[in-house]
């Protein structure tokens, strides 16, 4: 059994992954993990990257006319957008 201590950061409380725990998950800095709380436990799960699917993917199975792949970039960026 690993144990963790609740630790005080700034106004928050929090513990730190051991490095068994950390392997365990294959888990690394900077992913992202899920936690589910059954029967008064917690149930930790690493999160898979999700796979952004290409233009080609979304339309595999696309049955009307053709289409342009192309893309054509603004000369700047206005919002949130992922180039």
């Amino acid at each position: 059994m690993i144990t963790a201590t609740i630790s005080k950061w700034g106004n928050s409380k929090g513990i730190r992954l051991n490095q068994a725990v950390l392997q365990a998950l294959n888990a690394k800095t900077g992913d992202h993990l899920n936690f589910k709380i059954e029967d008064n436990r917690v149930i930790i799960t690493k999160k898979e990257p999700k796979h952004e699917l290409t233009f080609e993917e979304l339309f595999k199975d696309y049955k009307g006319g053709s289409f342009d792949t192309k893309i054509s970039l603004p000369d700047e960026r206005v919002g949130n957008e992922k180039w």
